[in-house]
């Protein structure tokens, strides 16, 4: 379990060190950058380069500056008051920590970059690994200033979010966020405080606690719990109702005769995904399907009923 984004402290020494990288000609190495400088922009250097004459310095120096770019980043572990930032210099990614030592996410180097959302405000960091999944967090300010001082930048890039749908799951308030055009595929559970996480965590004890013949364990009971918030699943009184976007079932938590399961089209997803939002006072009778016959009917959506091996059998559906 993590929590993204929660402490706001941020300890004086660090803004110390800030200023003292920031300060100019500190220590040898600076007083040699700034000779350097001022070196650069001097006449006789200037006519030197516009003859075409290259001293054995500035050999040296497009020689050190081609290597450098072919040198993978060297960063090092880094912590602050409520993050522990593990750089994977081989990799190419690093690992964030919570305080508590439990791991948020990995996050490429090439991804460390703000992404903000233009209606809320606020920052992202994504990272995508080119295949249905993908890590995401909201940067806050401890973080972002955390991620400068380890890769050693002012600020860090920052570009409009694009390509995804920042969604509240109603039920909860938790916010997700999800590719644009893949709900009922995936989506990212975003916990921003502690009330995000209280919350995450009722849910997940009601899946543990309500349906012990479907849940068996607490791992299970969170992942049930992080599907109900991105739209993918729902509890219900006496079992649960999954969903994607291709179909639905429902599992009975004491007879298995009441299970059913649909197959329908994306657009019908979309469709029952919407009704969710706004029926979820018909919660209790959702695990029947006589509901969601009623429902598909009303949304004008097209379904196809799956029968069990039982059912073909016997020759009749159970419910």
């Amino acid at each position: 379990m993590s929590i993204n984004g929660i402490g706001a402290g941020y300890p004086a020494w660090r803004d110390m060190g800030k200023a003292q990288r920031n300060g100019s000609g500190t220590g040898f190495a600076g007083r040699m950058a700034d000779a350097d400088a001022a070196g650069s922009s001097s006449p006789i250097r200037n006519s030197m380069r516009a003859a075409g004459q290259t001293s054995v310095l500035d050999a040296y120096r497009a020689s050190a500056a081609s290597g450098v770019r072919n040198v993978k980043p060297a960063y090092e572990t880094y912590e602050s008051e409520n993050y522990r930032i593990v750089p994977d210099n081989e990799a190419g990614c690093f690992d964030i920590y919570n305080k508590q030592g439990e791991r948020i996410d990995a996050f490429d180097y090439s991804d460390i970059k703000v992404r903000q959302d233009s209606q809320t405000g606020k920052q992202f960091l994504i990272s995508e690994h080119g295949t249905m999944s993908y890590d995401a967090m909201v940067l806050d300010g401890e973080l972002k200033d955390a991620l400068q001082d380890v890769m050693g930048v002012e600020t860090l890039e920052t570009e409009e979010l694009s390509g995804f749908i920042l969604k509240t799951h109603s039920g909860t308030g938790i916010q997700y966020l999800v590719w644009d055009g893949e709900e009922g595929r995936w989506g990212k559970v975003l916990l921003q405080s502690e009330a995000d996480r209280e919350r995450y965590e009722t849910l997940a004890e009601t899946y543990f606690n309500k349906y012990p013949n479907l849940i068996h364990d607490k791992n299970a009971a969170y992942i049930w719990a992080d599907l109900e918030i991105k739209g993918l699943a729902q509890h219900t009184k006496d079992g649960i109702v999954s969903m994607g976007f291709n179909g639905m079932s429902y599992n009975d938590n004491t007879d298995y005769k009441n299970n059913w399961s649909v197959l329908f089209s994306e657009n019908t997803y979309k469709a029952v995904f919407v009704w969710l939002q706004n029926n979820r006072g018909s919660i209790e009778e959702m695990q029947k399907f006589a509901t969601w016959q009623d429902v598909f009917n009303n949304i004008g959506s097209w379904y196809d009923r799956i029968w069990s091996d039982e059912e073909e059998k016997q020759g009749y559906l159970n419910n």
